[in-house]
């Protein structure tokens, strides 16, 4: 590897942490394009070689920018392209897998290689070949924790640049999670863009690489067993959570942590607002709830099925309850979804389901989201024009590779799913597609549920069911907090 050309690769990621991946990007457009990540900070470039003509395209970006950028090609999979790389002058040779005898080309000809690396086995292989710049791909949330386990074992010098699901909404966290460096590609260049496109996306993901990750602010510590179904009060400015197994409703501040709890006679383990009245499910009965006393007046019961009994629920703006039950011995298929109407009429919407968490409606009631837990499923419903069936569900998401199991939900302002993962101690913001966003990690392995306060951030409760008293006093088992 030319001394003088690692220089050059180490100053420019320092000076700007980013890959640029042009895919697509033609000869006649590749001055203007490149000229805008300059402009906005971006050092570093690859044309990957499905582009149109991509050796022309390397060799005038190095004939233009010289020392002021360094530029290679991206998709390098066959040695014989590495020599064209050297002669159109390219500095990095990127790859998608890790072939050693690309990596030991690139090395003689004085580039540096970027081998794409998925696993221990290859990362470690890759260096053995002489590479020090290892590209995790494709990376992800899922690739954000693999990155940050094999960090500590990898030798000192080694270096990850993350490409594939990494953009201005998580980079600063991968960064502070073991990277070095990260692989923008879309999301910076799309064939066609103009250089002003190019430029405001590239000014976009330099401002995020200088925010902090949201991080998870402890607002107050009720110590509860099992915290179910925050629900932001009348005034916007606290909480409420029921905790079945203390049969007891809580009331937390949300700028001072003041805690305020009540006993509500019989087990809670849903609370929703229609209109000015809080309603509660029990185990097998609606009943009205008052937030001041945590007294509770019937107001329906309901045929939930032998060992059953109700689990978590929404109210929509008519007043319709949703509300989802499960088996108290945890037998699948025995878990329903009922829809308990304004005028108390009950009917059955989705049978044969597991434990029923995370009930949600978008806000135009026209789709609900179901957590299953037992089957560690997002499902997604279609609800009907006037509010009263559901049509074929969907499986959202399986939450494959996420630690932990799905449990409360609730939807964000932008209409995605924001699960509680517990066990897993994290929650996790879901696209409509099911995709992995992002994930926020929290001091407490059962997290609960969770809601929206008025500004839209996220308020986290936490649980310390099933825990020993050791892992309950190194962590904040039970707490609540807040997530921007």
């Amino acid at each position: 590897m030319s001394s003088e050309t690692n220089a050059a690769v180490d100053a420019a990621l320092g000076a700007a942490p980013i890959v640029a991946i042009l895919r697509g990007l033609p000869p006649q457009d590749a001055i203007s394009v490149v000229e805008a990540l300059y402009d906005a900070g971006v050092r570093v470039a690859e044309v990957p070689l499905n582009s149109p003509d991509p050796f022309t395209t390397i060799a005038l970006l190095r004939a233009q920018f010289g020392a002021r950028m360094v530029i290679g090609a991206g998709t390098v999979v066959d040695v014989a392209d590495v020599d064209r790389l050297a002669d159109a002058g390219g500095q990095i040779c990127v790859a998608p897998n890790c072939d050693t005898d690309v990596i030991a080309r690139a090395l003689a000809l004085g580039l540096v290689p970027m081998p794409g690396v998925a696993s221990p086995s290859e990362a470690f292989r890759a260096y053995r070949a002489g590479a020090r710049w290892l590209k995790y791909f494709p990376a992800g949330e899922l690739g954000l924790a693999a990155i940050g386990a094999l960090r500590p074992v990898m030798p000192a010098d080694t270096r990850f640049i993350a490409v594939g699901g990494v953009g201005a909404r998580n980079a600063a966290r991968f960064l502070q999670g073991g990277c070095t460096a990260i692989g923008v590609g879309s999301e910076l260049y799309r064939p066609g863009d103009s250089a002003a496109a190019v430029r405001s996306a590239a000014d976009a993901l330099i401002a995020a690489l200088a925010e902090p990750p949201a991080p998870a602010t402890l607002i107050a510590n009720p110590g509860a067993t099992i915290s179910e179904s925050p629900l932001l009060d009348r005034s916007g400015t606290g909480i409420f959570f029921v905790d079945p197994v203390q049969s007891a409703l809580h009331h937390i501040d949300l700028a001072t942590g003041t805690e305020r709890r009540v006993p509500t006679g019989l087990p809670l383990n849903a609370i929703g607002w229609r209109g000015a009245a809080m309603i509660g499910l029990a185990d097998d009965s609606v009943v009205e709830v008052d937030p001041a006393r945590g007294a509770t007046v019937p107001l329906l019961r309901v045929d939930v099925g032998n060992g059953c009994r109700f689990n978590d629920m929404t109210i929509g703006d008519d007043g319709t309850i949703w509300a989802g039950t499960m088996h108290r011995g945890l037998l699948s298929g025995r878990g329903t979804l009922f829809r308990v109407g304004a005028d108390g009429a009950v009917a059955r919407c989705c049978e044969g389901l597991g434990v029923c968490n995370g009930v949600a409606l978008i806000a135009d009631g026209t789709t609900l989201y179901l957590i299953d837990t037992l089957s560690r499923t997002l499902i997604r419903f279609p609800v009907d024009a006037k509010g009263q069936s559901l049509g074929e569900p969907v499986i959202v998401s399986d939450f494959m590779g996420v630690p932990g199991k799905p449990d409360g939900m609730t939807l964000n302002h932008a209409g995605h799913p924001v699960v509680a993962m517990w066990g897993g101690g994290r929650i996790v913001e879901l696209g409509a597609d099911g995709s992995l966003h992002r994930a926020v990690h929290l001091p407490a392995p059962h997290v609960s549920s969770l809601c929206l306060d008025g500004e839209g951030r996220i308020i986290v409760t936490t649980s310390r069911m099933r825990l020993s008293p050791q892992v309950i006093d190194s962590t904040a088992s039970g707490a609540v907090f807040r997530v921007e």
